[in-house]
């Protein structure tokens, strides 16, 4: 069970995200890639917003991350923002 904040989405700056408004994901919930922390619910596609303010991490399948717990993410709170080309989860870090 996730505490309160663990995996929220807290900024988003992937403006042309089809459920991003003024930074803040509008997504009901969002996945996280497998191999890379792409986040996999990056669309161009106009998209009715979510009432959330912040959406949970639904999903995390990068198992090499110290923030996934059985693919739930327990970091306190995660920033998407671009890289090299696409969205990623920027709080992603390498287990030890």
């Amino acid at each position: 069970m996730q505490q309160m904040n663990e995996g929220h989405v807290l900024t988003c700056t992937v403006t042309e995200c089809g459920f991003n408004n003024n930074e803040a994901c509008h997504a009901p919930n969002i996945n996280v890639g497998g191999i890379h922390p792409t986040c996999d619910t990056f669309t161009t596609q106009n998209v009715q917003e979510s009432p959330m303010e912040m959406p949970d991490v639904a999903v995390c399948n990068v198992v090499d991350c110290k923030f996934n717990q059985s693919n739930d993410c327990a970091a306190p709170g995660i920033t998407v923002a671009h890289h090299s080309g696409h969205a990623d989860c920027l709080t992603y870090r390498e287990s030890a």
